[in-house]
C-alpha cells in the first residue's frame, strides 16, 4: 500500500492520506490506525499525517466526514436531478443513505464505533445530524410542512431510522433493496400524516 511520497498541493494530499486510512481500516481494523502508521504507508513523514489531522481523533473525524460528505452530495445530486413528488424524493434519500454507507463498506461503522468513546464525537455526531435535519427540511419542504421542535424531532427519528437500516444491510442482515424498502415505507408513513 505504500505510496510515493511526491509532492502533491495539500488537498490532494488529503485524499490521499483519507483513502490510504480507509485502506488500513478496512484491511487491519480501527485499531491499527495511528498517524504514524498511516504516514509510514502513505509514505510521508509523521509530521505531513499530524499536520492534515491533529490527532488519531481528529483522522478519524476527518474519515466519518468524508463518508458523510459523500452520502450529502449524492442525496443532493439524486433530488436536484429527478424529484418531483414526495415519493420521489423519499426514495432518492433513502437509497442514497443506504447506499453511501454500503459503499463505505464495514469500516464506516468500524470508524463509528471508535470515535464513541472521543469527547469530539458527540459534537461532531450532533453537527452531521443538524446538517441533514437541513438537508432533508430543504428537500422535503415542497411536499410537507416540518416546522419548529416537532418537525426536526420527525426527521431526527427518520434519520435515526435510516442509520439503523444501512447499518444492518452493511453487515448484511438485510439486503440493500430490503433496508431501502423498509426505511422508504417509514419515512412516507411518517411524512405522509404531515402533509
Amino acid at each position: 500500500m505504500l505510496v510515493s511520497a511526491k509532492r502533491m498541493p495539500k488537498e490532494q494530499r488529503r485524499i490521499q492520506l483519507l483513502e490510504t486510512a480507509s485502506a488500513i481500516v478496512r484491511s487491519q481494523g480501527t485499531d491499527a490506525l495511528t498517524l504514524a502508521y498511516l504516514a509510514e504507508q502513505a509514505g510521508v513523514t509523521k509530521p505531513i499525517a499530524y499536520e492534515h489531522f491533529g490527532t488519531r481523533a481528529g483522522l478519524l473525524i476527518a474519515l466519518y466526514r468524508h463518508y458523510d460528505a459523500r452520502q450529502a452530495q449524492a442525496a443532493q445530486a439524486a433530488i436536484a436531478a429527478r424529484a418531483e413528488t414526495l415519493e420521489d424524493v423519499v426514495a432518492i434519500v433513502s437509497a442514497a443513505y443506504v447506499d453511501c454507507v454500503l459503499s463505505a463498506g464495514p469500516e464506516f461503522g468500524a470508524i463509528a464505533a471508535a470515535l464513541s468513546a472521543t469527547e469530539e464525537m458527540e459534537d461532531f455526531r450532533q453537527t452531521l445530524r443538524d446538517g441533514y435535519v437541513d438537508l432533508y427540511r430543504e428537500a422535503l419542504s415542497p411536499f410537507v410542512d416540518l416546522p419548529g421542535p416537532e418537525g426536526r424531532a420527525v426527521l431526527l427519528g427518520l434519520i435515526g431510522a435510516a442509520d439503523a437500516l444501512s447499518q444492518a444491510a452493511a453487515v448484511q442482515r438485510l439486503s440493500r433493496a430490503e433496508a431501502t424498502i423498509a426505511l422508504t415505507q417509514i419515512m412516507l408513513g411518517a411524512l405522509s400524516r404531515r402533509g
